[in-house]
């Protein structure tokens, strides 16, 4: 090798293991370790040992394995070539070599001679390991930055280099496939809840605090991340706290930053970040060091330095919202070993190319794809652990946060007694956050018990329909003493008629599962509409509708699982989304299982589209689970065909298209012929009835020529019916309605005919894209059960107003329908349900901690692959994963939640969280104080119809054999004397009794 080329060489060297180190470091997010929340976080704290891996011990790695098949390679070149002279001797005499084995030039072009020459060459290629180092950078490189995009995961199949993908087939006739169709898609909540960095020491933290605005004041539709007003900035032992608010700007905004009358979203970020940045710089003079750091510019993760400050940059990344696509694979690990599989055989190993290698050159090539193979398989197999940690807290189950009941007045008496009810009034009257909530919701101002009669009957004092919030109670107390009265003649999930749950959809959905799986008879979703430039969420890298159709997929899976058989889904679309649901229900559900494409009326803006008709429907797709689906026969009030109005029946000829059995009826004593190729509508006992009814006419002024070709003066004609079957043309009633200032807020008549449709009194609706709670709103007008799942804001104040309203008595929407009116008015309204809050993927990774680790990691690094389990491992125990030790004191277990930004130590409600994890139907919940010691009795039964009881308590110095006599006197007494299944937490004596911990950890999915 000419030196020269050596010092070459060595560059090259340099420069492709630089490029390979910097898309590790991309892929394993080191350029992102001044961030300080969230996964980052977690990654940070294992960022010393990521970096090891990738700088040192992986390139390491790269070197021992070239060292070892080099070691190998030679040793056997070596001895091939021993055997070569020893033949070459004795074919062609001891001169055919010298002594340095150089062959005699007369025998290089023999056969032997030519093997001979081979072996040397490549015992030579052996040696020169930097070209060999150069091409496996190069490569290792070349295959994973094929599937990152701006470090996101792209896991689209790829033939070559260039855009030539391969789609998986499988020989079906027409297949919906996307870019992330192996992926979660992850969409936590609408922006940032916390936003940390650290900078020198400081820990830098943006905060977001709770706007009060006078709605009067607003100027504009769309929100912002303003810096807030007044006491914006606080520093306190190294940490900065930076205060914003998200909100619509105001009259006083557009003046202050003077954006003129139509300024558009990015001159108002611009003008909102220069503002912040001036005002921080101001409020931190007196920390001049620090301002330093933070106006140093941004280091790009190329290494150059950007035109931007570091605080100029973190400012822009919060305030473009965290609304961009996140996605999870579902099994990292088997995509890339495929893929890597046939990158190999593809691109290193092609036929063609092998069959013309002489014996030299093949062993050089599948050496370096031996070590090729070796590293990039360690890389996986990290990258695989890092997505699998992410993977295994998406699909842990969360923790209910907090459970509350919202139930009337005259629920609680229909429930509980009138002599309970008397005996909270008090508590109730002394409530003034429940008081002030019914005079805001029905303009009610309730000063003493009279307030909360309606009237006196025979039958006694007729309560008013005056929901009662367990959550504007103080005392868990006054919680648990109504549920305990409630459940004690009845099954608690009996009497309740829906449950509320604030909650990001697929959390909502999973949690569900067990309890509910294939008890759902209808479901009603209407998902953001994957529009444009108003689209619901940012998409990065042009894969819009791929990130649409994912998270919709991802849920409706989720959604079929909980419909029973007979059961049926309809998903509401534009035409932005409409060929892509259609498409994506035919694989979730199966094509067979399509009923209707039905057509719905959308709210229209004249002149609102250029070069094209005006959009004024939307589509409203119906999926069953099955072939036998539950679809009733349901009728409208008659409509002109045209204009859509209502319209009167008419008298119509009575004939049908089209020869028949009922060719000759008899009216009036007299018989008539049907015309050729016709018949008459109706046979004659429905003739003879209608005829009775005096809906069946002989029209005298009209003649016709019946079939014998005889003239017919008098053409029989019946008067139309007032109704008519409902057809897949739903234009005649409104798809979107404006009750409660929610901008794409469902019809109620529209959901009636959904519900009315596909289910019957008693059956369960769900609806996971709540929006402003129409469906659970008609659901309970029209008497059954509902579920209702909903992430955003809008939940405490739309949501669960309007079902406190349609508890007390709603007038509005479907209230008007003569047919609603008969079941669901003034008096017959009222109604009890819960309302939930779960912990959020986003909790899950707040609340993931290192501590107390060092003897479970020097076990650990005794292993090999210590470093493939950094993350399982070294999480275990966390209080968002599942921490046993908790469970001796489980009414105390906590985690620490965001609420407006800041962070909270909150509850967690471990008893309604198992009570979900073994899909309990809950007949009997008990509360008890025994010696200062609290219980809670749980008896349900499970899917399987065995019965169980929970029990939960205090287990700290708790003298077990004492508990386990009160514990069998309290079976005794509730009449549960032998359970197929007792759960208890902490120690027990009791006999048979589960441990509620491995129970738990089991079914929790950690």
């Amino acid at each position: 090798m000419i030196q020269g080329d050596g010092v070459n060489l060595r560059e090259e060297e340099k420069k492709s293991e630089d490029a390979l180190k910097g898309l590790l470091h991309k892929l394993f997010r080191s350029d992102l370790e001044d961030l300080d929340f969230g996964i980052y976080r977690i990654m940070n704290f294992k960022r010393d040992e990521i970096k090891k891996f990738i700088d040192e011990d992986l390139l390491g790695e790269v070197e021992n394995e070239f060292k070892e098949l080099y070691d190998e390679d030679k040793k056997d070149l070596e001895r091939e070539i021993k055997d070569f002279r020893k033949k070459i001797r004795d074919a062609f005499g001891e001169d055919a070599l010298d002594e340095e084995g150089k062959l005699n030039p007369l025998f290089e072009n023999t056969k032997l001679g030519r093997k001979y020459k081979e072996g040397l060459d490549a015992l030579k290629n052996v040696e020169g390991v930097i070209q060999d180092k150069i091409e496996i950078f190069s490569r290792i490189h070349d295959f994973f930055s094929r599937y990152y995009v701006d470090g996101d995961l792209i896991p689209i199949r790829r033939y070559t280099r260039s855009n030539d993908y391969i789609i998986p087939y499988n020989g079906e006739e027409v297949s919906l496939y996307w870019a992330n169709k192996d992926q979660y898609y992850v969409k936590a909540t609408e922006y940032f809840q916390k936003y940390t960095f650290r900078v020198s020491g400081y820990g830098i933290n943006f905060k977001l605090r709770e706007a009060h605005m006078d709605k009067n004041n607003v100027k504009g539709k769309d929100k912002f991340f303003i810096l807030s007003r007044e006491n914006f900035l606080d520093v306190k032992d190294g940490i900065v706290n930076i205060y914003f608010e998200y909100h619509e700007l105001t009259t006083d905004d557009y003046k202050k930053f003077e954006l003129g009358e139509r300024p558009n979203k990015t001159t108002i970020k611009e003008k909102l970040i220069v503002d912040a940045v001036e005002r921080i710089n101001e409020a931190l003079k007196n920390h001049p060091d620090m301002v330093k750091q933070l106006n140093k510019p941004f280091k790009k993760k190329s290494g150059e330095e950007s035109e931007k400050t570091l605080l100029e940059t973190h400012l822009r990344t919060y305030v473009n919202r965290n609304t961009k696509d996140y996605f999870i694979h579902k099994n990292l690990k088997k995509f890339f070993l495929t893929e890597l599989d046939f990158y190999i055989k593809n691109e290193m190993l092609p036929m063609e190319d092998i069959e013309g290698m002489d014996e030299a050159t093949l062993r050089k090539v599948m050496r370096r794809v031996r070590v090729f193979k070796n590293i990039s398989t360690k890389i996986i197999e990290f990258l695989a652990e890092i997505e699998d940690f992410e993977k295994m807290l998406w699909e842990k189950k969360k923790f209910v946060l907090r459970t509350e009941y919202v139930i009337t007045l005259d629920k609680i008496r229909e429930y509980a007694g009138e002599k309970f009810l008397e005996s909270i009034l008090d508590e109730i009257l002394s409530n003034e956050k429940q008081l002030n909530e019914w005079k805001e919701l029905f303009g009610i101002e309730v000063k003493d018990r009279n307030g909360l009669v309606g009237d006196n009957t025979l039958e006694g004092k007729e309560w008013k329909k005056l929901p009662i919030d367990t959550k504007h109670f103080d005392e868990e107390e006054f919680k648990w003493k109504l549920v305990v009265a409630l459940t004690e003649n009845n099954d608690l999930d009996e009497i309740l008629d829906g449950v509320l749950i604030k909650s990001e959809n697929w959390q909502a959905l999973n949690l569900l599962l067990d309890k509910y799986y294939e008890k759902v008879q209808t479901i009603y979703i209407d998902p953001p509409f994957n529009k444009e430039q108003e689209a619901d969420y940012l998409y990065k890298v042009n894969y819009k509708d791929a990130t649409w159709v994912t998270m919709l997929e991802n849920r409706i899976k989720l959604g079929r699982d909980l419909l029973n058989e007979r059961g049926s889904i309809f998903v509401r679309c534009d035409y932005n989304g409409n060929m892509y649901v259609r498409m994506l229900l035919n694989e979730i559900f199966g094509m067979e299982n399509f009923r209707n494409e039905i057509v719905v009326k959308r709210m229209t803006k004249l002149g609102s589209t250029v070069g094209s008709f005006n959009i004024a429907n939307d589509s409203l797709f119906l999926f069953s689970k099955s072939q036998n689906i539950l679809l009733e026969s349901t009728t409208r009030n008659r409509i002109c065909p045209y204009c859509k109005q209502p319209k009167e029946p008419e008298w119509v000829p009575l004939e049908a298209p089209g020869e028949g059995k009922n060719e000759c009826i008899i009216i009036e004593g007299r018989e008539f012929y049907a015309r050729k190729n016709s018949h008459w509508t109706f046979k004659q006992d429905i003739v003879d009835e209608m005829y009775k009814k005096e809906l069946i006419r002989i029209n005298e002024n009209r003649t016709y020529v019946d079939k014998y070709e005889n003239r017919i003066k008098g053409l029989p004609e019946y008067l139309q019916f007032p109704f008519q079957t409902i057809d897949d043309d739903w234009t005649d009633i409104p798809g979107y309605a404006r009750n409660w200032s929610f901008q794409t807020e469902n019809s109620e008549i529209l959901l009636k005919r959904v519900i009315e449709s596909t289910s019957n009194e008693g059956d369960l609706i769900l609806d996971f894209f709540l929006g402003s709670g129409t469906t659970t709103a008609v659901a309970h007008k029209l008497r059954r059960k509902w579920i209702g799942v909903e992430m955003g804001e809008h939940f405490w104040t739309v949501v669960l107003p309007r079902m406190k309203k349609v508890l007390f008595y709603d007038k509005s929407g479907i209230s008007r329908e003569k047919d609603v009116k008969e079941i669901y008015n003034p008096k017959t309204a009222g109604g009890f349900f819960k309302y939930q809050y779960l912990g959020q993927y986003e909790d899950t990774l707040n609340n993931i901690i290192f501590a107390g680790e060092e003897g479970r990691q020097a076990k650990l690094l005794e292993f090999k692959d210590y470093i493939f389990h950094i993350l399982d491992y070294g999480t275990r125990g966390s209080m968002s994963r599942l921490n046993i030790d908790q469970f001796k004191k489980p009414f105390d277990y906590k985690m620490e939640i965001l609420e407006n930004g800041i962070p909270k130590d909150t509850n967690v409600d471990l008893v309604e969280t198992f009570n979900y994890l073994l899909g309990l139907h809950i007949k009997k919940i008990y509360t008890e104080d025994t010696n200062g010691r609290k219980y809670i009795w749980v008896v349900g039964e499970r899917r399987d119809k065995s019965l169980v009881v929970v029990v939960w308590r205090d287990s700290e110095e708790l003298d077990l054999v004492q508990d386990r006599k009160y514990i069998e006197d309290k079976l005794n007494e509730i009449s549960v004397v032998e359970p197929d299944h007792i759960y208890v937490n902490g120690d027990s004596y009791v006999q048979n009794a589960i441990p509620i911990e491995t129970e738990f950890m089991k079914f929790v999915g950690v």
